[in-house]
């Protein structure tokens, strides 16, 4: 216990602990900061954000045709609302829009008109009119959802077809805005690539420092021996946890400042943007993420050591290990992050994916192991 304690604190060193504390602040800078700081981010994506608030405040996380009449029914509202703004305004009616249809199907070429809307809707927004907007892109999804489901259907094969329709039998359509979720699967992708990055930086020198220093030698002359191959690997599993847990605290502590979690208990199904192969909650797709994340990361870990154990050096060991993590995240962690579960991603690539991923990096960590145990000592 005492020899895996001290690996672990010879892992989490002070130098690699101020390069992870840099590195992080780097990537969140460049990934995570924008999901965080600009969300929702600008017109309409802030009254898209109110308007399901308010959605899942009065009508729950389903909508029956009862519900639609009532949200038709604020539209409406809403709408004279926006009649009476504008016939109130002399300069809009003298301009041909004095309602808010030809408000909305102003003329662009009319320079006073296209100044006006600009007025309204930019230099000194008003909510109202905005607010319109989305409601009236909610109201027109919801009346062609079967339509749109169709024309999807066109393209899709047969398994596609069949969940489809699973979804039409169900009358599972998308109704609720999408900025929410889509948010947080740009936020979970992003925190996906720095804890991936930072768990290989911390794993990098953890055998590729005791062979520059010609420690290897000596250490498998003792009586712990070769044996000390396997406590490094538990060590840096058990600083792999360490790493992920902590970032995952850390960066959904950030996320919480989104205000969220009133659409946690809705099916993602309700949201518009993609489909999927199976319908979990906002917040179930939040833990099959994070467990994800985990997998990804002892994933990178255990190719990490493989890496610093075979390697003759750290520029060796640097000019392979961080073209490959680039490689893995451009072409595999994309899919297998952003459409974990989506339904154009055929149904059985990203759960054999993982499945791949970590038979593979496991065998080659125990081939390695076993390699160990027969390599000869040169003094």
């Amino acid at each position: 216990m005492q020899i895996l304690l001290h690996e672990i604190k010879k892992i989490f060193s002070w130098k690699i602990l101020l390069l992870l504390l840099f590195v992080n602040g780097i990537l969140s800078f460049l990934l995570i900061e924008f999901d965080i700081k600009y969300f929702p981010n600008g017109r309409p994506a802030l009254d898209s954000y109110r308007i399901g608030v308010e959605m899942i405040e009065k009508y729950g996380t389903h909508m029956d045709e009862d519900d639609f009449a009532d949200f038709k029914k604020t539209y409406e509202v809403q709408l004279e609302e926006a009649n009476h703004y504008l016939q109130t305004r002399k300069e809009f009616v003298d301009a041909g829009m004095g309602t808010y249809e030809d408000f909305r199907n102003y003329d662009r070429n009319n320079k006073e008109q296209d100044v006006l809307y600009d007025k309204v809707m930019f230099k000194e927004p008003v909510d109202m009119l905005w607010e319109l907007e989305e409601r009236s892109r909610l109201i027109e999804n919801y009346k062609s959802k079967e339509i749109s489901l169709e024309h999807y259907m066109k393209d899709a094969n047969a398994k596609q077809k069949l969940r489809f329709n699973e979804l039409i039998e169900a009358g599972h359509y998308p109704v609720y805005p999408e900025v929410a979720f889509a948010n947080f699967k740009s936020f979970i992708y992003h925190v996906a690539i720095t804890i991936i990055f930072s768990v290989v930086l911390v794993l990098l020198p953890i055998f590729i420092q005791d062979r520059s220093r010609r420690l290897l030698d000596l250490q498998y002359t003792a009586k712990k021996g070769r044996n000390l191959y396997k406590t490094k690997v538990a060590a840096g599993l058990i600083s792999t946890f360490i790493v992920i847990t902590t970032l995952l605290i850390t960066y959904f502590g950030f996320y919480s400042l989104n205000h969220t979690s009133m659409f946690f208990s809705v099916p993602i199904h309700m949201f518009g943007g993609d489909f999927y192969w199976y319908d979990p909650t906002f917040f179930q797709y939040i833990v099959l993420t994070v467990v994800a994340i985990y997998i990804l990361g002892f994933v990178f870990a255990l190719l990490a050591m493989s890496f610093s154990s075979i390697m003759s050096n750290t520029i060796a060991l640097i000019g392979i290990q961080i073209p490959f993590v680039i490689i893995m995240i451009k072409y595999g962690v994309f899919y297998m992050m952003r459409h974990i579960i989506s339904i154009w991603v055929p149904k059985w690539v990203v759960p054999t994916s993982y499945s791949v991923m970590l038979v593979v990096s496991v065998v080659f960590i125990v081939l390695l192991w076993k390699r160990e145990k027969k390599r000869d000592i040169v003094l």
